[in-house]
């Protein structure tokens, strides 16, 4: 199956001699390298200005990729590697630049997602795609602007109603309809429309199948049944002020065997469900200054049950943020914006007890361009959380135009994280003896700091082709991890009770000093074949080393791919398209160290794996119906992502895509 991998490049190269002539912007469905608009940088940044590696994917390129849920889609991201317990959005774990799971923040337009209670929700986006303008992956550290979490980089959604983008008058409505093997329905559907200052946008995701059947004791299928439902609005209700507000509701219920455990009673369900309520308000004092507030409340609900006679674990999880922020243009070449934040994160749980958090941050950013093609973009934060105190967040990044082909790049900064409600409670107060196998919280835990450093640059030797690369180096400490522990020094470190003294877990603890440093490669290419075909494809290879003080294997550091390769290609006619994703990972092996007697899954991590999508679309009535045929794992590789939780084998779907606009 890796010899599929030299392919997907060989692809490409007899291609790029045709990419000589430039192709517009909208005929690409996204728009050159050093036009694009980056909203994460607060500052509306152009990509080639802000001294980030940056990608951007535009919301009306979406439905067409070879996949059905957002995080199955950021799999085939060039730079960005994606763990997975599940296809279609069953559960991911994000990780940019060998980071761990919860070193990755999440925004919508602007404002965090990621859950308080485990980063291992990052993936349940409360929104429908067809709101999407764009989504933002922003490499490297972002604390300086958002402050915790943002330690491997930052993803950005930003949608049609909430951005300060003018678009024009009219309306389109959009769905893809597919049903395909082991009971698969899914369904990817909804609006927006605009007219005469009002915008509405709303849409429904919805994922459901019987499953296939696990190789795992007790004979049960991956069934999932994944519904997200949002709606939003905007209005300009003087030609300064404008207001949006959004409701969003994501109900999900899945097999989760395996998830988190090695053990092999493990027999777990998992029902989760968020609802998400953000309100904006936006005044344009004049061309040079803006203000903004943002509030977004959330309330969540995580109920697993680890076997069907078992008390379930039960957490409910209430979030309230606040947010302002004030932008002027001081001058010609000097952008400035000024803000603050407020949060509070609680958690009511049987199984880790009741417990809230206070978080606040102030932050500047100014952008200043002091000679022709060079930007600076510093960034300063004073953050405060009950876990670490108050610390000062620093970052600076730099870009500089070298003629009209290559951009150099560089950035310098500081982040920081605090240990989430499971990295510090989890099974704390569990009813009964914890089973063996079982992840375990640690209450001292320290908070995570670290400094990061990276060069890079962008080069388009010829009009249809770009390439990037970027080194990166970051230093932490006090990074957080799971480790296996004896039930003894589980005890001995926590004091919990419920711990088995002979059995085998997974304990949070502090890793006292690691080193990670990597090299991120991309090249994308747009090439118009004949006036009816167009070629787009983007593959990207990351090589990541990581060094920690311990030999100690982690249960999720360890897990990071030291080669990764992921990419997507497209053929683009009237009459169809043909669309080829995969993902290539090869990272060290992992295998469970003790024998069934102890209650352990026997379970192995393969080094490696090959994964690829294939999707075509025929067009029925061009621009507006196209009949859809889709296979998820082409080649049917059998592999996890991470020890235990096995991953679906190939699957075949078809139906039917229509898009209207007016």
């Amino acid at each position: 199956m890796t010899r599929q991998l030299p392919a997907a490049f060989l692809l490409i190269l007899p291609l790029l001699a045709q990419a000589q002539q430039p192709i517009s912007a909208d005929s690409a469905g996204r728009r050159p390298l050093g036009e694009v608009t980056v909203y994460g940088t607060r500052l509306n940044q152009l990509a080639g200005q802000s001294g980030r590696y940056v990608t951007v994917v535009p919301g009306s390129t979406l439905s067409r990729y070879p996949v059905n849920s957002l995080d199955d889609l950021l799999r085939l991201l060039p730079a960005l590697e994606v763990q997975s317990r599940g296809s279609f959005g069953t559960q991911a774990d994000i990780t940019l630049r060998g980071s761990t799971y919860n070193q990755v923040l999440i925004l919508l337009d602007g404002m965090r997602l990621n859950d308080p209670l485990t980063g291992h929700f990052a993936g349940y986006f409360p929104i429908a795609p067809a709101e999407i303008e764009q989504l933002e992956i922003v490499r490297g550290p972002g604390a300086a602007l958002y402050g915790p979490d943002a330690v491997g980089g930052f993803i950005n959604i930003v949608t049609k109603t909430f951005a300060a983008t003018h678009r024009p008058d009219g309306a389109e409505l959009a769905g893809t309809f597919l049903a395909g093997e082991y009971g698969l329905k899914s369904t990817n559907a909804g609006f927006y429309g605009q007219d005469k200052g009002l915008r509405l946008a709303g849409g429904i995701l919805n994922n459901t199948a019987s499953g296939q059947l696990l190789d795992l004791p007790g004979g049960n299928r991956n069934d999932f049944k994944l519904n997200t439902y949002s709606l939003s609005g905007a209005y300009q209700v003087t030609e300064k002020l404008s207001a949006a507000a959004r409701a969003s509701f994501d109900r999900r219920d899945f097999n989760a065997q395996n998830f988190y455990t090695t053990a092999s009673g493990d027999r777990s369900r998992e029902t989760t469900s968020r609802d998400w309520y953000q309100g904006q308000l936006r005044y344009d004092w004049n061309g040079r200054a803006r203000t903004e507030l943002q509030v977004v409340g959330a309330a969540s609900t995580d109920v697993y049950v680890y076997t069907p006679t078992s008390v379930a674990n039960d957490h409910l999880i209430h979030y309230l943020n606040f947010q302002g922020q004030h932008q002027i243009q001081v001058s010609p070449k000097v952008r400035a914006i000024l803000g603050g934040q407020a949060d509070r994160r609680a958690v009511q749980s049987n199984d880790r007890g009741n417990h809230a958090i206070w978080h606040t941050g102030a932050f500047a950013v100014a952008a200043i361009a002091p000679a022709t093609g060079l930007n600076i973009t510093a960034a300063l934060r004073l953050d405060h959380d009950q876990s670490y105190g108050t610390e000062v967040v620093p970052q600076v990044n730099a870009s500089q135009q070298v003629g009209e082909k290559l951009t150099v790049r560089g950035a310098v900064g500081r982040a920081i994280r605090a240990p989430n409600f499971t990295e510090q409670y989890n099974s704390a107060i569990r009813p009964g003896i914890v089973p063996s196998g079982f992840s375990v919280g640690n209450p001292a835990l320290a908070s995570e700091r670290t400094m990061n450093y990276e060069a890079g640059f962008d080069l388009q030797p010829l009009p249809g082709l770009t390439v990037r690369s970027t080194y990166f180096n970051r230093a932490s400490r006090n990074l957080i991890d799971f480790m296996v522990a004896s039930g003894s020094q589980v005890i001995e470190t926590t004091g919990f009770t419920n711990i088995n003294p002979n059995g085998t877990y997974r304990l949070a603890e502090n890793l006292v000093s690691v080193r990670t440093q990597g090299v991120e490669t991309e090249v994308t290419t747009r090439a118009q074949l004949s006036p009816g075909l167009r070629f787009d494809g983007s593959v990207g290879y990351t090589w990541v080393h990581v060094a920690n003080n311990s030999d100690v294997q982690t249960q999720y550091l360890s897990n990071v791919a030291r080669h990764l390769v992921a990419g997507n290609l497209s053929l683009t006619h009237r009459r169809f398209t043909l669309a080829f994703g995969g993902v290539y990972k090869v990272r060290p092996e992992q295998n469970t160290t003790v024998t069934p007697t102890n209650g352990q899954l026997v379970a192995t991590l393969t080094p490696s794996y090959a994964v690829f999508n294939a999707r075509l679309d025929l067009a029925l009535l061009p621009e507006r119906v196209w009949l859809v045929g889709q296979a998820q794992n082409l080649f049917n590789a059998k592999y996890s992502d991470l020890l235990g939780a096995q991953m679906p084998t190939r699957w075949l779907m078809a139906g039917v895509r229509v898009a209207l606009r007016k």
